[in-house]
C-alpha cells in the first residue's frame, strides 16, 4: 500500500462484527432483556447453547478487533462465515431474505480487500495449524479411549457439545459437553494465534551495526544516538540508507530508542519506513526518548513529555560563580585527597585496568546486572564498544576508585555508565563530569549529555497543585528506590542545559500496554558484561568509523 495514500476504512466490517459477536454473547447471558434474543436469532437465524454462543461470540470479537486492526486473517474470517451462510441458505437451512445482505456483505469484503495487508507472520500460521491439528488429535484419541465413540462421530461431538442436550454417550454423559469445552477453546487459541502481531524480530547483525556506528558519527545524529548500538536492538533503515531506527519489541509493542541516527535530511523517511513496518506486522508504534524537534515527524500519534535530558555546553561550562560553589568544593577535595583522573578510549583500557574497573562496577550495583535501554548502552567495558571513552579516578596509591564510560555521537558525548566504588571519597563524580566537560571543549564536542531529569517541571514547581504535591510526594517517597528526586539534585549543581524529551505512542488505549513494555525495557535486567570478552566481526576498533573514535587521551593530576 502507498504510504502517501489513505487506507480505505475498514470500520464497517469490525463495527457490524462487534455488533454481531453482541448479539451472540449478551443474550445468552442470565438477565438479559427478552428483545435481545429477538435481535439475536436476527443475527444468528436459530437458538445456540448459552456455552456455543459465548465461544463463537468472543471468536467474533477477536475477528472484529483484527479487522480494525487490518489483520489479513481477520478478512479470511469474514470471508470464511459470509461464505457459510450463503452455503446455509443455498442448502435451505437458513431464511431466503438473508441472501443479498450476504451476497452484499461479501462483496464489499472482496472490493476492500487490500485494506486488510497486514499478514499472519509464518510463525503464527505453523502454531495455529499446529494448534488444529492438536485439537482434532486430542478428541479422537480422548472420545474412543474414553467414551467408546467411533472416530466419525467426533465432529459431531465438537461442533454441538457445547449445548449438546442429545442422548447421552455410554458409559461418558459428559463427553459431548468436554469435546465441545476443548473444542472452543481450541477456536480461540486459534483465532487469537492467527490475529497476533508478528512476534520480535533478531537483534540487528554486525553487518547492520557497522552501518548504523557509521550513521551515529554522522554529525547531525541526537545525543541518544550511540545507544541505537546495543545489542539487543533491531534496525529499519530509511530507503537512502542515510538514516535509522534502532528498536525493539515487546508484548507487540516496538519501541524506538530517540531519534533516528544519521543525516537529518533523511529522518523523516526513516521514520516513515519504522511506521510502514510496524502497519505490516501489526506492531503498535512507540518511541521513548524523542526529541522536541523530532515530534512532528510522528504526525498522526500521540506523545507525553516525560522529562529532560540533562546536557553541558563545553565552550560555556565553567566552575567560577556563586553558584558553582557547591562543585567547586567537590572537586577541590578530591584534589586533597590527592585523587589524581585519565581519560582514554575503552579500545586504549589494559586487561588488568578492564578487570578492576569491572570490579567497582559490580561493587557499585551491589552486584546487580546492567539495565537500560534509551540511554544505556551494553556490555560495560567487554570491548563491544570499543569508541566509547572512560574517564577513570584514582586514588592518591594509583588504584581505580571510579570510572564513567561516555559514547561518542557526532559532536556529542553521552554519558552510559557512572561507577564508584564505595570507598571512594565524596566529589569524584563531579570530579569526572568536569573533567570530561574539558576534554570534550579541547576535542571539538559541542554537547556532554549527562542524566535524565525524568519529571523535572513537578521537582522545580514552587506552586502545585493538589495532583502535583501528590505526584511530588509520591516521587519523593519511592526516591530511595527509583532514585529521580536525588539524581535530578545532582545534576541541577552543574547548572546544565535541559532538552526535553518525550514518549510517542499510537492510541490511548496502549497505554497500560506501553507502560508495562517501556518499564520492561528501561528497568528490566540485561546480562552483564564479562571482562575480556571476544569482540564480534565488525566491532573491532579498526571496523568503526573514524569519527566515531575521538583522537587520544588525557591524563589529569
Amino acid at each position: 500500500m502507498d504510504a502517501a495514500k489513505p487506507a480505505a476504512p475498514v470500520w464497517p466490517f469490525s463495527t457490524a462484527t462487534a455488533a454481531v459477536a453482541t448479539l451472540l454473547i449478551v443474550p445468552s447471558l442470565n438477565g438479559a432483556p427478552s428483545w435481545l434474543h429477538g435481535l439475536s436469532l436476527l443475527a444468528t437465524g436459530r437458538p445456540l447453547a448459552p456455552p456455543h454462543a459465548i465461544v463463537l461470540g468472543l471468536a467474533l470479537a477477536f475477528v472484529a478487533r483484527g479487522a480494525q486492526l487490518r489483520r489479513r486473517a481477520a478478512w479470511f474470517g469474514l470471508i470464511l462465515l459470509v461464505g457459510m451462510g450463503l452455503l446455509a441458505v443455498a442448502a435451505g437451512d437458513d431464511a431466503l431474505w438473508r441472501l443479498p445482505l450476504l451476497a452484499a456483505a461479501l462483496a464489499a469484503l472482496w472490493l476492500r480487500r487490500s485494506a486488510f495487508d497486514v499478514r499472519p507472520h509464518p510463525d503464527r500460521v505453523k502454531s495455529a495449524v499446529r494448534t488444529g491439528a492438536g485439537l482434532v488429535l486430542g478428541t479422537v484419541v480422548l472420545s474412543v479411549l474414553i467414551g467408546g465413540v467411533s472416530p466419525g462421530s467426533v465432529g459431531r461431538d465438537v461442533a454441538t457439545g457445547l449445548g449438546s442436550t442429545g442422548a447421552p454417550i455410554d458409559g461418558a454423559s459428559w463427553l459431548p459437553g468436554l469435546l465441545g469445552l476443548v473444542g472452543g477453546v481450541g477456536l480461540l487459541v486459534m483465532v487469537v494465534t492467527l490475529l497476533a502481531a508478528d512476534p520480535p524480530p533478531a537483534p540487528g547483525g554486525e553487518d547492520e551495526r557497522r552501518r548504523v556506528a557509521g550513521l551515529v558519527a554522522h554529525p547531525g545524529s541526537d545525543t541518544l544516538a550511540p545507544f541505537a548500538l546495543r545489542r539487543d536492538k533491531s534496525y529499519v533503515f530509511s530507503p537512502d540508507g542515510g538514516a535509522a531506527i534502532g528498536y525493539r519489541v515487546l508484548f507487540g509493542i516496538a519501541a524506538a530508542g530517540g531519534d533516528p541516527v544519521g543525516d537529518p535530511a533523511s529522518h523523516e523517511a526513516a521514520v516513515r519506513a519504522f511506521l510502514d513496518l510496524c502497519r505490516r506486522t501489526g506492531w503498535r508504534p512507540a518511541v521513548l526518548g524523542a526529541s522536541a524537534e523530532m515530534l512532528p515527524a510522528w504526525e498522526g500519534l500521540h506523545s507525553i513529555g516525560f522529562g529532560d535530558e540533562v546536557v553541558l555546553r563545553p565552550e560555556e561550562f565553567s566552575l567560577s560563580g556563586r553558584s558553582m560553589r557547591n562543585v567547586r568544593q567537590a572537586v577541590k577535595r578530591t584534589h586533597n585527597t590527592g585523587v589524581t583522573t585519565e581519560i582514554v578510549r575503552e579500545s586504549d583500557l589494559s586487561p588488568e585496568l578492564r578487570e578492576r574497573l569491572l570490579g567497582i562496577a559490580s561493587s557499585s550495583l551491589g552486584g546487580a546486572a546492567e539495565r537500560g535501554f534509551s540511554m544505556n548502552l551494553d556490555e560495560l567495558l567487554t570491548g563491544f564498544h570499543p569508541g566509547t571513552v572512560v574517564a577513570v579516578a584514582y586514588d592518591g596509591d594509583g588504584a581505580p576508585i571510579a570510572f564513567q564510560r561516555y559514547a561518542v555521537a557526532g559532536g556529542a558525548l553521552s554519558l552510559d555508565a557512572m561507577r564508584r566504588s564505595p570507598e571512594g571519597p565524596n566529589g569524584v563524580n563531579e570530579r569526572l563530569i568536569v573533567e570530561v566537560a574539558e576534554y570534550a571543549a579541547e576535542h571539538g564536542h559541542r554537547l556532554v549529555s549527562l542524566n535524565f531529569a525524568a519529571f523535572r517541571e513537578l521537582l522545580e514547581a514552587e506552586d502545585r497543585n493538589v495532583a502535583e504535591r501528590v505526584g511530588y510526594r509520591t516521587l519523593h517517597l519511592l526516591d530511595p528506590l527509583i532514585a529521580v528526586e536525588s539524581l535530578y539534585l545532582f545534576n541541577k549543581k552543574f547548572r546544565p542545559g535541559y532538552q526535553p524529551r518525550s514518549v510517542v505512542f499510537r492510541s490511548w488505549s496502549d497505554i497500560l500496554l506501553l507502560a508495562a513494555a517501556l518499564l520492561t525495557l528501561e528497568f528490566g535486567r540485561t546480562r552483564p558484561g564479562r571482562a575480556h570478552a571476544a569482540a564480534p566481526a565488525g566491532a573491532r576498533e579498526d571496523a568503526l568509523p573514524e569519527a566515531a573514535h575521538p583522537a587520544g587521551h588525557l591524563e589529569r593530576p
